[in-house]
């Protein structure tokens, strides 16, 4: 990553490494300010937690070139504390906190990366009863005979967007929706087959990642 002349950065960390810079700066309270806004935003409510199957955590950080006695540790992956430095600059840290990306979710209709919203807007806003539910790393809606699938990176997530959408649905007093997650052998060929004969490959079905 390439730094360039201003006193202060706002940089966005990722399993303690540097990701990408945010915002920079020469005058330290605009810097402080606009690290606050971006600390105090509204979490997405269905966050990113997995980058090709491994698990991810975000910290936001402010940097300086000014001389500070600071020294931040972050935990990784596993839980190991280690400093987090940046050695090929002359920046040092200021503060650190831990920050978040908005997960996306593959929408097998559209073709296309949506968020968790568009999921709810298009999807699941009318009170007709429906079913959402899981087949390996995928959430399914199905209204009568149409099934809408979404893909997810890992089995982990399907399960976690599942449980996002039902207590979103318990929030607002909606119960006109049924959540399963499919944890058996026989549900999971049922559901197969169900969505075999609404037009989906098996293949694709029993794909427990993606990348």
């Amino acid at each position: 990553m390439v730094y360039d002349r201003n006193k202060y950065k706002i940089v966005l960390f990722k399993n303690g490494e540097r990701n990408k810079v945010l915002f920079s700066s020469n005058n330290k309270k605009s810097i402080l300010e606009k690290y606050t806004k971006f600390i105090e935003e509204k979490k997405p409510k269905f966050i990113m937690e997995y980058i090709s199957r491994k698990k991810i955590m975000f910290e936001l950080a402010v940097v300086t070139k000014e001389s500070t006695e600071n020294t931040l540790y972050v935990k990784d992956s596993v839980g190991r504390t280690k400093e987090v430095a940046l050695n090929d600059s002359e920046y040092k840290f200021i503060k650190m906190l831990p920050y978040w990306k908005e997960e996306k979710i593959y929408d097998h209709s559209l073709k296309t990366k949506v968020s968790f919203s568009t999921v709810m807007e298009n999807y699941l806003v009318d009170n007709s009863f429906k079913q959402v539910f899981t087949l390996n790393n995928k959430v399914v809606v199905q209204k009568d005979e149409t099934f809408n699938v979404f893909s997810l990176k890992t089995v982990s997530d399907a399960i976690r967007l599942l449980t996002v959408i039902e207590l979103e649905f318990l929030n607002k007093g909606r119960y006109d929706c049924l959540f399963v997650t499919d944890n058996s052998t026989v549900q999971r060929k049922q559901l197969y087959n169900l969505l075999e004969n609404a037009g989906y490959n098996r293949d694709f079905l029993r794909k427990q990642y993606t990348y």
